[in-house]
Parts: C-alpha cells; sequence; structure tokens
C-alpha cells in the first residue's frame, strides 16, 4: 500500500492542441512533469458522438506509454486513416450535431514502471468492458506476473480510478459497482492462479497439436468443483485461442456453449463488447447441433453436417448437458450431446463437475463419465508420459474459508450428514468466513439486506431450494416463497410481475445485460439454482426448504419427495448402462451445494425442518 498519489492531467483535445501539449504538460504539473513525460505512463481517451448519448454510453480508449505526448500524436495522425478506431475522432458527431472533441486524461506515478502501467491498463481495460456505460475500443491485453512495485499497483489503480470517477461519474461507475458485475467475474482479461495457467497451456497445447495433426474427436476434459476458477479459465482459454496468430492463420471456426441462460447472457455480452458476433460464437448446446446436422432420411435421425464441422469446441459447465432425449434435446439425437457434439468438432473442451447436475436428464450412469474420462486420458500429444487431455482445478477461489468449513459443506451436501465445525465468539472460521444459522427467514433476509448495504458486500443475496411452485411462463398470480406469515417473491417476479410492461425497450435492454444478483430488485426476491449457478455472491442466505428434513435416529439428512416442487428434480431415471435410478437424493445433493457455495465471505442458512435446523445450530462449536 502506498499514500503518494499519481500525478494527473487532462486536457480537451481541441485542433491543434496536440503542439503546445508537452509544453502545456509542464506549465502544469512543474517538478512533477518528468514521472508523465519521462517515464512510462498511462492515458484514456473519453468522447461521445451522437450515438452515445442516445445509448447512455461514452466511447473510450485505455493506453499506456513510455512517451505519452508522441502516442498521441500518433493516435491523431491514425485518426484520417479510415478504418482505424481514432477516426471516429474526425467522423462523428454530438448530439449538437458539431465534430467531437475528446477529453484525454494522463496519468503518471513515481512507482510507475512498464510491467505496473501495463497491468493498471488491463485493468482499467476490463473494468470498462464491465460498464455498461462504456463503449470500449480496446481489444485484449496480458495481465503481468510479478514486477518491482507490485504490492502498490491496487492502491495505485484504485486512486486513478476515483480521479476519472470525479471528473465523470455518469461515465466511471464505484469500483463496487464494476466489481459486482457478472461480466467483470467472468472477463477474459484476468489474472490467472498458476493452477489455472497450467491448465491453459495443456488446453491451447493440445488443440494445436490436434488441428496441426488434423485429429477429429478430441476430448479435452477439465474437472474441478464450484469455485476452482472454471468459468474464468474458460472466459480466459477461449479468447486466446480465437486470438492466437497460428490459430488464426488456419481462419478455425470455433464457439462457445452453454446451457444455462444466466451464463449464456454474460458471454453473449463479454462477446459483443469484444468485437464478437455473439449469436455465432456463443449458443445453445442443442441449437448448434441442429444448424449442425442433415437429417438421415431413412432413419429420421440427426447426423453430423461433414460441411459443416467445427475445429473448436468449449462447454462451460458441461454437467448441464442432456442425456436423456426430452423436450429440450430433440429425440431424433442417437447419442447423448456430449457424444454429438464430440461427432460434429476436432477438438471439444469441457469444464465439468458432476455435483451440480440439477436435472433428471442431465443424469447419467458412472460408467459413462468414466468413459468420457478415459476417452480424454487416452488422447493427447504423449499419452505415456502423461501428457493427456484431462485435467483437475483443485484449488478453492470463491470460498474464503477454512478447509474445515468446507469439510462441514462438503459433509451436508455428498453424504447426508452433518458434522462439526469450529467458529469463533463472533460466528467466523479461522479465516474470517461467517457461518449462521437461523430461526427466523426473515431475520435472515434482513441480515442479507444490512450486508448488501456495504461496499464491499453489495452483491448479498437470498436463495432457496425449489420447494415452492415455479412457472416460468408468468403465471396469473405472483410466485413466492412462503414460510408461515412470512414470504418473498421467487426468481424475477418483480421484472415480470410488476416490471416486464413499464420499462421502455432501453431500460429493458439494459436490464437483459444484467444476471438477476446484479439488479438492485433482486434484493427483495429469493433465487434458485435457475438464476445464481455459475455466479458468485459476498454472503449467500440459503433457505433449506422443508424437502429436507433431518433423521435424529439416523443422524442423516434425507429427502421429503412431496414437497419437491419441480418434477425433473425427483423420480426415476433410466441411465443408458439400462440401470434406474431414483435421482431424488442426487439432485437435491447437488443443488444444496450449489447454493451453499456461493458465497465468498459468508454462508447464513434457514432450515424450514425444526430437527435439521436444531442439528445445524449444534454443528457449530
Amino acid at each position: 500500500m502506498t499514500t503518494i498519489k499519481p500525478i494527473y492531467y487532462k486536457t480537451m483535445e481541441y485542433q491543434g492542441f496536440i503542439n503546445n501539449l508537452s509544453s502545456d504538460i509542464s506549465n502544469a504539473l512543474g517538478n512533477d512533469v518528468d514521472l508523465l513525460l519521462d517515464y512510462p505512463a498511462i492515458y484514456v481517451h473519453v468522447w461521445q458522438s451522437k450515438n452515445d448519448y442516445l445509448n447512455g454510453t461514452y466511447s473510450i480508449y485505455v493506453g499506456e506509454s513510455n512517451d505519452v505526448v508522441e502516442r498521441t500524436k500518433e493516435h491523431w495522425n491514425a485518426s484520417k486513416v479510415r478504418g482505424q478506431w481514432q477516426n471516429h475522432w474526425c467522423t462523428d458527431k454530438d448530439i449538437n450535431g458539431k465534430k467531437v472533441v475528446p477529453t484525454v486524461y494522463y496519468f503518471g506515478h513515481q512507482y510507475f514502471n512498464k510491467s505496473m502501467t501495463l497491468d493498471i491498463e488491463n485493468r482499467l481495460i476490463d473494468y470498462c468492458y464491465a460498464m455498461p456505460t462504456a463503449h470500449i475500443y480496446n481489444g485484449r491485453t496480458n495481465p503481468q506476473n510479478c514486477y518491482a512495485g507490485y504490492e502498490y499497483t491496487d492502491t495505485i489503480f484504485s486512486m486513478i480510478w476515483e480521479l476519472l470517477r470525479n471528473d465523470n461519474k455518469t461515465l466511471f461507475m464505484s469500483q463496487t459497482e464494476v466489481q459486482k458485475s457478472a461480466i467483470y467475474k467472468t472477463s477474459p482479461n484476468h489474472k490467472l492462479t498458476v493452477e489455472q495457467k497450467e491448465a491453459q497451456s495443456i488446453i491451447i497445447d493440445r488443440v494445436v497439436d490436434a488441428v496441426l495433426a488434423d485429429k477429429m474427436g478430441q476430448l479435452i476434459f477439465i474437472e474441478g468443483e464450484a469455485g476452482t476458477g472454471k468459468t474464468v479459465l474458460t472466459s480466459s482459454t477461449f479468447y486466446k485461442l480465437l486470438e492466437n496468430d497460428l490459430l488464426k492463420s488456419l481462419k478455425l471456426k470455433s464457439c462457445l456453449l452453454i446451457n444455462h441462460q444466466e451464463q449464456k447472457n454474460v458471454y453473449e455480452n463479454m462477446a459483443r463488447r469484444l468485437g464478437y458476433d455473439e449469436k455465432s460464437i456463443v449458443q445453445h448446446p442443442t441449437t448448434f447441433l441442429i444448424h449442425n446436422s442433415i437429417v438421415d432420411k431413412t432413419t429420421n435421425s440427426y447426423e453430423p453436417n461433414p460441411n459443416n464441422i467445427f475445429d473448436v469446441v468449449f462447454v462451460d459447465e458441461a454437467h448441464l448437458l442432456w442425456h436423456q432425449r426430452n423436450q429440450k434435446f430433440d429425440n431424433r439425437f442417437r447419442y447423448p450431446q456430449l457424444e454429438e457434439i464430440l461427432r460434429r468438432a476436432r477438438v471439444t473442451i469441457i469444464m465439468y463437475d458432476e455435483n451440480q447436475v440439477l436435472h433428471r436428464g442431465q443424469i447419467c450412469s458412472h460408467t459413462y463419465m468414466l468413459k468420457m474420462r478415459e476417452l480424454a486420458k487416452n488422447q493427447g500429444p504423449d499419452v505415456k508420459n502423461g501428457k493427456t487431455n484431462y485435467y483437475v482445478l483443485n484449488n478453492q477461489l470463491r470460498m474464503n474459508c477454512s478447509k474445515e468449513t468446507i469439510n462441514w459443506i462438503d459433509d451436508i451436501t455428498k453424504k447426508f450428514i452433518i458434522s462439526h465445525i469450529s467458529l469463533n465468539k463472533s460466528g467466523t472460521d479461522s479465516k474470517g468466513y461467517q457461518v449462521k444459522i437461523y430461526d427466523d427467514p426473515a431475520l435472515m433476509h434482513q441480515d442479507i439486506v444490512s450486508c448488501s448495504k456495504k461496499p464491499d458486500s453489495v452483491l448479498s443475496r437470498v436463495v432457496a431450494t425449489c420447494d415452492w411452485p415455479f412457472i416460468s411462463s408468468k403465471p396469473t398470480s405472483p410466485q413466492y416463497v412462503v414460510i408461515g406469515n412470512w414470504k418473498i417473491l421467487w426468481n424475477e417476479e418483480t421484472y415480470n410481475r410488476f416490471l416486464y410492461d413499464e420499462l421502455n425497450k432501453r431500460e429493458t435492454k439494459k436490464l437483459k445485460m444484467l444476471d438477476w444478483a446484479e439488479k438492485d430488485y433482486s434484493i427483495n426476491e429469493a433465487g434458485s439454482t435457475f438464476t445464481v449457478q455459475g455466479f458468485d455472491l459476498s454472503y449467500v442466505g440459503v433457505i433449506i426448504g422443508p424437502s429436507i428434513k433431518y433423521d435424529n435416529k439416523k443422524k442423516r439428512i434425507f429427502v421429503d419427495k412431496k414437497f419437491r416442487k419441480q418434477n425433473y428434480m425427483v423420480g426415476s431415471r433410466v441411465l443408458d448402462d439400462g440401470s434406474v435410478v431414483d435421482v431424488t437424493e442426487v439432485i437435491s445433493k447437488n443443488e444444496l451445494r450449489v447454493l451453499m457455495t456461493r458465497g465468498t465471505k459468508g454462508l447464513f442458512i434457514y432450515a424450514c425442518d425444526d430437527d435439521l435446523r436444531k442439528a445445524l445450530k449444534d454443528s457449530l462449536t
């Protein structure tokens, strides 16, 4: 941390300003001028065209340079060239029909070096991608590793951001607002952990090897539990592959598949902001399969279209792929979705967590997934020496909690048993993670609301198991989670019931760019796995519905099916190997796990079943 402030110079880029820029900066900054003119520095160009004004945005470009004056001259020379982003300075008109006049901000600091300015540039770009107020012209950059002064970067970045925000609060959102954004959290620009970098390197190496060797049906299998960084790894690696010079020269066909609508919306928004056609590179798996198939007239089944084979297909949340043909997966397909995708791609990369399967039609036999793992383990450039297509992510990145807390959650959600967990007097574990069991759901909601009002825990929300009726199409009356005399609206009912007919197209579009937890009204709703799977919250308040009970004699949690309100979460399923399994307990465990592993700072619980609530309270020692 440092208290030394950055030096700062702002000017309007009127015609001819560049001629006196160096002397103007010198006159304004005095003795500190060398930090801006002779050392690496940051600059930010901002302007607002008529189109920006109508869309509620500003255009922005972020850069860094060892010579900001010369770099500014280069940008203005490029403004005369059609097709360059700088050409907007010459062609864009403002809301009054006059040529736009950009503003440029320059920042220097005595701790700046090349690596630090590159890192801050990257963070600024990351923030701008996450802001719906920004129309950014930067591409992707490369996050830096450790460097001299790295320990000061966070503080210096915050100072720079506050200077920008103080000058234009309409454009520059607060850091808290940016950091709670789902787009920010899934940004491909994030710095990866050592484990994620290793996985990314393996994926890229295997893709290059498969493409150059003209291999087909290659499966890269990345396995990791909730919170191990699969989504960030997917986003970063997918776009790195798209921009890989070698693969780019081969004009590969690539796409990203996701069978979760909230997550798909986030990926589409990110693709759009990075300048890609979001509809072509982000798709639902079933849509992808149908569009890349032909119908065999003899069998009336879908077969791969040999003229439309993809080179690289990423599948995030691959545990949500269909294994059972149903209304969402056409029965004219002959195999489970994963195999059908493999038949239409040279390389398929999947992110998988067997503990997040939430639908009867997504459950497969143990032997089937063993077969898929073995397929990946037997593929790769040097299988004999361990260079295979299989990799496991182990490090927990979401929940900042102790190993004991993780084990306690594991026992509940994997074994249906309740072990003990040690908390201090403030109700936190050894790492400061808060765990609290409530006797009153209203009080839990009240505490979640209080958490959401703090700058470092804005993204705190209540979620619930699917033990209350929910119909996705608009029903005749609002849908609630009801417990005694207390109730709270279900999944997006505020929008569906009270806002749908009131918002104009622009307001509706802005809302659709946000995930459920980012919307202000969701603080007074209960989310579910529909709305929070794959996303982080600060504090999560989990309502465990009446279907999840505790047997005091057996000392074990069990499921009372009659309280489950979603048919696809209960009943029997005939698996691919012919065996029959009751999916109720498996899906109930997975649902609890998804909900209980959302919170980065704390987990609050209210259990409807008296015995379960008492057992949970007794487990906190």
